[in-house]
């Protein structure tokens, strides 16, 4: 399976990535009942607005990944392999990827680009340089 560029999930996708969601869910914050989110986007979703949401979960387990220490991250990286998943590592990367395009291409067009930068900036993970092309493009989205 693959997001691709922008980290969009195809319909043809959604069931493999929602297991990804609901592994990394369960080992990152098990405290969490992702179950009635899910019951949620199947009765008041459309299949659209359910892979836009499926989407934005996995961001923010990227985003709060890396708060995690690199052997968290292996453990993880660990039971996802075992069970034939995208690893959280994998993940992380298709997002550093995402993010670093939208800084050099320095404008902002899917609202779903916006969040994602905003995330990054909250996980505090660019440089001086970079964050303040990332302030901006924040700033003058949708303006």
């Amino acid at each position: 399976m693959n997001l691709g560029k922008k980290m969009a999930i195809q319909s043809t996708e959604f069931d493999y990535f929602l297991k990804v969601l609901l592994r990394l869910a369960e080992q990152m914050i098990p405290q969490y009942d992702i179950w009635a989110d899910i019951e949620k986007w199947k009765t008041e979703c459309t299949p659209l607005q359910q892979r836009r949401g499926l989407e934005a979960g996995l961001g923010d387990l990227v985003e709060n990944s890396f708060q995690l220490s690199a052997e968290d991250c292996q453990g993880i990286d660990d039971v996802m392999r075992a069970e034939g998943l995208m690893t959280l590592s994998e993940l992380q990367v298709l997002y550093g990827q995402r993010v670093r395009r939208l800084l050099k291409k320095k404008r902002l067009v899917r609202e779903e680009d916006a969040i994602a930068l905003k995330g990054a900036l909250d996980a505090d993970l660019f440089d001086t340089q970079e964050l303040e092309i990332a302030k901006h493009l924040i700033a003058s989205y949708g303006s």
